[in-house]
């Protein structure tokens, strides 16, 4: 998969790269691989450093439904990641601003992402930057929208379930990452898609705020055909597919 190798390559540079990892349904298959080929002995990374993207307020990491729950079920287990390199957003924090500063302080600490891996929204949110979102926000506490509520339905037994805020990584910790690893896939993208193919800054669509990144690369599902989906001849130059 050109996902892992993506990561691969990056921790094969650079051992102790800082990397913020997504959660949902598209990155399964980057997590599956890695998996695979650190079962085979043909990857490990003691040194990295893992952050999430974002968390559901009052959900604790110990939480099945929880982000980090998932990341820990996904990737850190089955990498045999050590839980010291490890920086988790906890939902559950007394003081949530204070949390989300010290979130952004063990960041900082390590030198900044080296690579933030990020899925795409129905509404074009990237982590749970929403629509309206401010470019130069930072980690923080969001409302999620009906519609992304909608789309974390299935992890919960009943829509009343899913939590209504999370704490998120803002657009400008991932603006200011030294690489972006874009991942598309599932239905329900189009609107988004096109957003992104069009190429032009839009509050609206929060993935736009990434597209002039000099280091952005983008794979997409070939079942997707992202550019024909959006309505586009093709997708913007320098970007790849899966």
């Amino acid at each position: 998969m050109a996902a892992a190798r993506h990561v691969v390559a990056l921790l094969a540079q650079k051992p102790d790269a800082a990397i913020a990892l997504p959660t949902g349904n598209t990155p399964i298959g980057l997590y599956r691989r890695l998996a695979e080929l650190h079962e085979k002995g043909q990857f490990s990374c003691p040194l990295a450093r893992f952050f999430n993207l974002d968390e559901f307020i009052g959900l604790s990491p110990e939480d099945p439904q929880s982000y980090g729950a998932f990341l820990w079920r996904h990737v850190f287990r089955p990498l045999g990641v050590n839980p010291a390199r490890l920086r988790l957003l906890d939902g559950t924090a007394p003081d949530l601003p204070a949390e989300c500063r010290r979130f952004d302080q063990a960041i900082a600490q390590a030198g900044g992402l080296d690579l933030a891996i990020l899925g795409l929204g129905s509404n074009g949110h990237i982590a749970f930057n929403e629509p309206g979102s401010d470019w130069n926000a930072v980690t923080r506490e969001v409302v999620l929208t009906e519609d992304t509520r909608r789309g974390q339905q299935s992890s919960f037994a009943r829509e009343a379930d899913v939590p209504r805020r999370a704490l998120t990584m803002g657009l400008r910790t991932l603006r200011e990452a030294r690489a972006i690893l874009l991942l598309i896939s599932g239905s329900g993208k189009a609107e988004a898609i096109a957003a992104m193919l069009r190429s032009k800054p839009d509050r609206n669509w929060p993935i736009t705020a990434i597209l002039d990144h000099p280091r952005l690369v983008i794979l997409a599902d070939r079942a997707l055909d992202p550019a024909r989906a959006a309505g586009a001849p093709s997708a913007p130059s320098g970007r790849g597919g899966a």
